[in-house]
């Protein structure tokens, strides 16, 4: 790779490489970030072991949790707001493969194959659960939940709660109270970058 140590992407020696890095941000030893160039990695933020982020304009929000083994690929943007978990083993992608009537090898000639793609923006205080799949040009709604192994191929609405393959909706989550919400905006929300 052009000369470049592998372990110089991984864990806290990817982080003065990073487009931007907030304060107190935590990336754990195991996990790798290619194209370091075009992440955002904004205060108080960690990405847990075994994650892969192999995307082109990722842009991550305050306080948010990334958890193990999971993937964001694509060469589209991907945002991720503020205060957001997203469960262990999820893939949140930004371009995939058409397969109707044509190959999925990129090696082909380009008339072979074709590719989807779309902005995946996850909005603040959403809730992904473990080994959810969330697919290209998808916007999840502040607040939304969804459901451990879920597959997300439409938008959801804000303060959802989703589950399935396809996902759908099956109930409204409650919002938190002014009080927790006052404490909540006192807080300094505004991007670093």
């Amino acid at each position: 790779m052009n000369g470049i140590n592998l372990t110089e992407l991984m864990g806290e020696n990817v982080i003065p490489k990073l487009k931007f890095s907030g304060k107190n941000v935590k990336i754990y030893p195991l996990c790798k970030i290619i194209n370091p160039e075009y992440v955002e990695i904004d205060d108080e933020s960690k990405i847990l072991d075994f994650t892969f982020i192999d995307g082109k304009y990722v842009s991550i929000g305050k306080y948010t949790i990334i958890t193990w083994q999971c993937l964001i690929e694509g060469r589209m943007h991907t945002r991720i707001g503020n205060r957001c978990f997203i469960g262990p083993g999820t893939k949140i992608l930004s371009s995939t493969y058409k397969f109707q009537g044509l190959y999925t090898c990129e090696f082909l000639s380009d008339e072979c194959h074709d590719t989807e793609w779309g902005d995946v923006t996850i909005k603040d205080d959403a809730y992904i659960g473990a080994n959810s799949v969330i697919m290209p040009g998808v916007t999840i709604g502040e607040g939304a939940l969804v459901g451990s192994n879920a597959f997300v191929n439409k938008d959801l609405e804000p303060w959802g709660i989703y589950v399935g393959s396809p996902v759908r909706k099956v109930g409204d989550r409650r919002q938190p109270s002014d009080k927790m919400k006052e404490i909540v905006n006192a807080m300094d929300w505004k991007p670093n970058f």
